[in-house]
């Protein structure tokens, strides 16, 4: 109020001044420069008024930014960040807070939890893991990936083999580089596959290679650009040595496939009984790596015995009524598996009826195979003109040209039924394939054998264990026990959905081999060094904080600058000035005229 009154009557003096002023200089008699005179009685009132009174203008400017929290991880680029007065940047890794010495380290994310309150936490770089995203507590996130990691994003292979199986490991590797890069998938010091990656190209690879011994071995891939041979990480393979499997053949007649295929099965540690018809209900028995026993009667008994049956579907069709009774019921309950010589004969039987057959006319077909899907090396196999039509229910084991299928697999109750087109398979192994001849009949066996039924543990890893970080382990058993790894008794917690699942939360303290111990079975699996596999890891890294992110969105996000009103005062300098030039105008206009 009296900041109101102050105004009105400096202005009210002002006004009064200025006209008498005006009045002054209107009755003199020399009119010269008249209106200058004016206009300068009036900017000296106007400045005197000015210099009185609070002059001041208001301008919008931006308010300061509101507080902002950034958490620095691996493979951040520090030309991302954005410039904030307000802004608290942390870090939870020593390599990161070298790399950004401004960024307070934090020892754990609780200590962040805390000091988020209801602010949002801003994550640059490879982002963190599942373990780490649950100590934010549900906090709101924005994730600001880096880019995706150059080298191997993905990789995968079976840690379980059994003798003879082929070690096959798969992936994807990212080269953004100008110049080629050769994998190379070593064990034992030895290079055992490669494969090349093309200059700025991002490709799958696979890699592969029979293990030569039993029992735990670590593989390794590098990476070789010019002449720089990098170790990109571990592969840890167990081959388990195979149970050997018990083999009944029935031969009508001898001949050398019967023959070439039994001198096999033996020399591969297979135990294998053949029975030859010698005349009707009369036959010739012979035992290999097995205890002799009677062949006469296929009764139940003597079927449960073996893992395989194998013949001709001619042998099969001349058994005896019982006997016949006697494989179908240990096929169908008890799981025994038959591989069957198709016949084209037209007579039926159960053991080929899911596998119709159609036959070519024209000259046999001299072709390579493809088996499993790989084509096998050798072209000098005559494979007839018979093959196998496909229908609902049929597994392609074995093709030929047009993908015509040579053999198919089915189930049969339990059990498991194996029908091939091809009878003269001796002809690869007396040409020297042997390679061919072994990957063959080790499918067809393979596909065709009983399960192994006899108890034991299953026994998983979630995810990629690395020295440091939780691993969650499964075992699923039927009873309670202790479990003890590496020596240590671990608590274990059932699973609520699956009674006879456990789950094991465990912390490798180092890198290696690790042993789990249950029911007094020794289980074993691999904790990789937290360098192993570190385009993989981050990948992972980027994945789950991208989840998330958008699974904890902020409730809203600023997206114009807040800005507030600035009250600025003229400073009087100007007022001065200008009040000096008028009454400068005025005295010497006085002076001079």
């Amino acid at each position: 109020m009296m900041q109101a009154n102050w105004n009105y009557m400096v202005i009210g003096l002002c006004v009064l001044l200025a006209i008498f002023l005006l009045w002054q200089e209107v009755s003199r008699a020399n009119k010269k420069w008249l209106w200058y005179r004016i206009i300068a009685v009036l900017i000296a009132s106007a400045m005197l008024a000015c210099i009185a009174l609070p002059i001041s203008y208001q301008k919008f400017d931006a308010a300061n930014p509101p507080e902002e929290f950034v958490l620095l991880t691996q493979g951040f680029n520090a030309d991302t960040l954005k410039s904030n007065a307000n802004q608290k940047v942390f870090a939870i890794d020593g390599a990161v807070k070298k790399a950004f010495p401004k960024a307070i380290l934090l020892s754990s994310l609780d200590e962040l939890c805390d000091t988020l309150q209801a602010h949002s936490l801003h994550i640059y770089g490879n982002g963190l893991s599942p373990f780490k995203l649950a100590q934010l507590d549900s906090a709101a996130v924005i994730f600001h990936p880096s880019e995706p990691p150059s080298g191997v994003s993905h990789i995968s292979w079976k840690e379980k083999l059994k003798a003879g199986q082929e070690l096959q490991v798969q992936g994807r590797y990212r080269n953004p580089s100008a110049q080629k890069v050769k994998l190379l998938l070593k064990g034992l010091n030895t290079i055992l596959d490669t494969v090349t990656i093309k200059p700025n190209a991002q490709a799958d690879f696979d890699l592969t290679t029979l293990p030569k011994t039993t029992g735990k071995v670590v593989y390794t891939l590098q990476s070789v650009l010019d002449a720089d041979t990098i170790t990109l990480g571990s592969i840890p393979v167990q081959t388990d040595a195979i149970k050997p499997l018990k083999v009944l053949m029935l031969s009508a007649s001898p001949g050398f496939e019967v023959r070439f295929l039994k001198n096999w099965l033996s020399q591969n540690g297979y135990a294998v009984a053949v029975r030859s018809a010698i005349s009707k209900y009369k036959y010739n028995s012979e035992f290999i790596n097995i205890p002799q026993f009677s062949l006469d009667r296929l009764t139940p008994p003597t079927l449960s015995k073996f893992d395989i049956v194998m013949g001709d579907l001619s042998t099969f069709n001349t058994l005896s009524a019982a006997d016949a009774s006697s494989l179908k019921q240990e096929v169908e309950n008890k799981g025994l598996g038959v591989i069957v010589q198709a016949d084209s004969t037209g007579k039926t039987s159960w053991l080929q009826k899911d596998f119709p057959l159609d036959k070519l006319s024209g000259k046999e077909v001299v072709s390579s195979l493809i088996i499993d899907g790989k084509k096998s090396a050798s072209a000098q196999l005559n494979i007839g003109n018979t093959f196998i039509r496909y229908q609902n229910g049929t597994q392609p084991l074995v093709t030929g040209p047009q993908n015509r299928i040579l053999a198919g697999g089915s189930i049969a109750g339990s059990g498991k039924l194996v029908v091939t087109t091809l009878g003269n398979t001796y002809t690869s192994a007396l040409s020297g394939n042997q390679q061919d001849y072994s990957a063959l009949w080790s499918a067809l066996i393979s596909k065709a054998a009983r399960r192994d039924t006899s108890i034991q543990n299953t026994f998983s890893v979630q995810g990629l264990p690395v020295v440091g970080e939780p691993v969650q382990l499964q075992v699923a058993s039927g009873k309670t026990s202790a479990v003890s790894i590496n020596g240590e008794t671990v608590a274990i917690e059932q699973n609520p959905a699956i009674p006879f699942e456990w789950n094991v939360n465990y912390h490798p303290a180092r890198s290696g081999w690790q042993s789990l111990v249950q029911n007094g079975k020794t289980e074993w699996w691999y904790a990789f060094d937290k360098t192993d596999w570190d385009g993989v890891q981050n990948t992972a890294k980027i994945a789950a904080t991208d989840k998330y992110a958008l699974e904890n969105q902020p409730g809203h996000i600023v997206t114009k600058q807040i800005h507030q009103k600035l009250r600025i005062e003229v400073p009087k300098i100007y007022f001065y000035i200008l009040l000096l030039a008028a009454c400068t105008f005025l005295w010497v206009d006085r002076k001079l005229f």
